[in-house]
C-alpha cells in the first residue's frame, strides 16, 4: 500500500480489471481497480485524473500493476490519493493479476454466502416458530458463533433513507446507499464483536450481539458499542438520521424474539422522545415499557378521563393549566420552585392548582391522584396531545 491508507474502511464490492484512458463509464462504485496503465498517456496527468475520477465514484481503491507502462507511481498521485482518502497499492510486475483477482473474487463471493446463510439464521431464531434451536446452535457455531453465552437483540433504524439522497436520485441510487449502508454497518460491528448474526431487513440493521459486560459487571458494554456505532454511522452517512435499540439480553434462545420486541419497543420510545442518533436500552424505559405496548385507543381513551375536562378548559378559556399541572408534578408538588419556573406569584399557582383538583376532581395530597394525573400527561406526550 502506497498512499490513502485512512480509506481503508472502503468496502470491496468486486474486482475489475481495465486498460482503458476512461475508465469511469465502466465502473459504478465499489470495485477494487486493477490497471497496468497500457491504454495512460505517460505524462502522469492522465493518472492523476483516474485516480481523482474514480475516487469521486467511489471506487473501494486502485491496484497498479508496476511493469513497463507504469515504472513507478508519481509523487502527485501518491499525494492527491491521501488527500481524497482513496487506497492505492502497487503489485509487480512478475504476479499474475488473474490470481490476485480471483483469490479476492472467491473470497467476496465466500462472504457473501456466509451472509446469506447467517441472515438465514438468525431469520429462523427470531421470526420462525417451532425451530429446532439445537440444530440452530450446531449451525452457528459451523460459523464461528457462539451462542451458548448470554446474547441481546440490537436494531439500527433508520428513519427515511431518501434524506441521504438528492431528489432526482432513482430507485437504483437508493439501493446503492442501503447496501452502503449495511455493508458500512457490518464492517463496524465487526470492529467490536469477532463475530455478530446480522441482517438488513427493510430500513433497519437487525443484529444478535453478545452481551458484553462493562467495568466491574455493569453490563453496560453494550451500550457504549451501540453509541460507537451510531457515531461512525453518523460520520459516514451525516444526513441520515439514526436510533438503536436494545433489548434485554438472555441465554434460552426461546427468548431471542422477545429480546426483538423489546428492542422495538425501545425504538418506539426513541419515537415518541424525538430523538436523533440515540441508544435506548428497553431496561431503561420504565413505565414506557407499558405504555408502548398498549393499544393507542386504550391511551386515548385514559387520557380523556383524566384530562380530557382540564385540556378543554385551557382550549376554552385561554388557560394553562395543563402546562403548570405538568410542571408541578415535574417538581414533586414543590410550589415555590414550580412557580419560580413558570415566572408566576405563588398565589397565581394556588389558585390554578385548586381549579386543576377541581376540573380533574383529583387531590394532590393523595399518591394515588398524583400518579394517575402524571400518567395521563405520559400519554399525552406519547399521543402527541
Amino acid at each position: 500500500m502506497i498512499a490513502g491508507r485512512d480509506g481503508l474502511d472502503r468496502m470491496v464490492n468486486w474486482v475489475h480489471f481495465l486498460d482503458l484512458p476512461d475508465v469511469l463509464p465502466w465502473v459504478q462504485g465499489g470495485e477494487l481497480l486493477f490497471i497496468t496503465g497500457m491504454g495512460l498517456e505517460k505524462d502522469g496527468e492522465h493518472l492523476l485524473n483516474l485516480v481523482r475520477g474514480i475516487a469521486g465514484k467511489r471506487l473501494a481503491g486502485l491496484v497498479i500493476n508496476i511493469g513497463p507502462y507504469i515504472p513507478e507511481t508519481p509523487a502527485s498521485v501518491i499525494q492527491l490519493a491521501d488527500e481524497l482518502k482513496f487506497p492505492v497499492f502497487e503489485l509487480p510486475w512478475e504476479v499474475r493479476l488473474v490470481e490476485v483477482t480471483y483469490d479476492v473474487s472467491a473470497y467476496i463471493i465466500k462472504k457473501q454466502m456466509e451472509e446469506k446463510s447467517v441472515g438465514d439464521l438468525l431469520e429462523n431464531i427470531l421470526f420462525n416458530t417451532g425451530c429446532d434451536f439445537a440444530t440452530l446452535v450446531r449451525r452457528a457455531d459451523y460459523y464461528g458463533y457462539d451462542l451458548s453465552i448470554p446474547h441481546q437483540v440490537g436494531i439500527l433504524r433508520v428513519s427515511d433513507f431518501g434524506t441521504a439522497l438528492p431528489d432526482e436520485q432513482d430507485e437504483v441510487a437508493l439501493m446503492k446507499l442501503k447496501g452502503a449502508f449495511e455493508r458500512t454497518v457490518r464492517e463496524i460491528i465487526s470492529i467490536h464483536y469477532r463475530k455478530a448474526l446480522a441482517m438488513f431487513r427493510v430500513d433497519s440493521m437487525i443484529f444478535l450481539i453478545p452481551e458484553e459486560a462493562g467495568k466491574k459487571g455493569d453490563k453496560n458494554g453494550n451500550l457504549v458499542i451501540a453509541r460507537e456505532v451510531i457515531t461512525a454511522c453518523c460520520n459516514k452517512f451525516p444526513k441520515l438520521t439514526l436510533n438503536i435499540g436494545l433489548g434485554s439480553s438472555f441465554s434460552d434462545f426461546g427468548l431471542a424474539k422477545n429480546s426483538y420486541k423489546q428492542a422495538r419497543l425501545a425504538l418506539k420510545y426513541a419515537d415518541f422522545s424525538h430523538s436523533q442518533n440515540g441508544v435506548y436500552r428497553y431496561s431503561d424505559i420504565g413505565v414506557y415499557k407499558l405504555l408502548l405496548g398498549l393499544d393507542s385507543q386504550v391511551l386515548e381513551a385514559y387520557y380523556q378521563e383524566s384530562l380530557g375536562e382540564l385540556m378543554e378548559y385551557d382550549t376554552v378559556h385561554g388557560t394553562e393549566l395543563v402546562p403548570t399541572l405538568s410542571e408541578y408534578l415535574k417538581q414533586n408538588c414543590n410550589t415555590v420552585q414550580t412557580a419560580q419556573n413558570l415566572f408566576i406569584h405563588k398565589n397565581t399557582l394556588t389558585y390554578r392548582i385548586k381549579k386543576i383538583e377541581t376540573i380533574t376532581a383529583k387531590n394532590f395530597s393523595n399518591m394515588q391522584d398524583r400518579v394517575t394525573l402524571q400518567m395521563a400527561l405520559i400519554i399525552g406526550e406519547q399521543l402527541d396531545v
